[in-house]
């Protein structure tokens, strides 16, 4: 199975699907539109009113008026939801962890230089 597919297997235990988690992962660091969050995420608007809708539900992120324009409404991660993301991470350093243990140390060396330069790129 390939490491990307992997990671995304069992999602937060089955709480929330791969597409919610990406949700909650784009509003880790601020609220956004549901306009932002269906661009971010490349669907449709209505498509990212029932995830939203979704999360709201089960606790996982709060609508909330746009301090800066009252007319806007803001979907914003909650407590709870921020659980499920450090749960999901918790989950994902600890499966890579096992695994990149096997290897030797030239190839942990190896790896540890892509996701450097992985994370220079994506700074950029």
């Amino acid at each position: 199975m390939r490491v990307s597919r992997r990671l995304r297997v069992d999602v937060g235990g089955g709480a929330v699907t791969a597409g919610q988690y990406s949700v909650l992962i784009c509003l880790w660091k601020e609220p956004r539109t549901l306009g932002q969050l269906a661009e971010r995420e490349r669907v449709q608007a209505p498509s990212m009113t029932r995830i939203a809708k979704a999360l709201e539900e089960q606790g996982y992120v709060e609508r909330r008026a746009n301090p800066e324009d009252g007319r806007q409404v803001l979907i914003a991660i909650t407590e709870a939801g921020r659980g499920i993301v450090e749960d999901v991470r918790g989950q994902r350093t600890a499966w890579l962890s096992r695994h990149v243990a096997d290897l030797d140390p030239a190839d942990r060396a190896v790896l540890s230089r892509a996701a450097e330069l992985l994370k220079e790129m994506n700074a950029s």
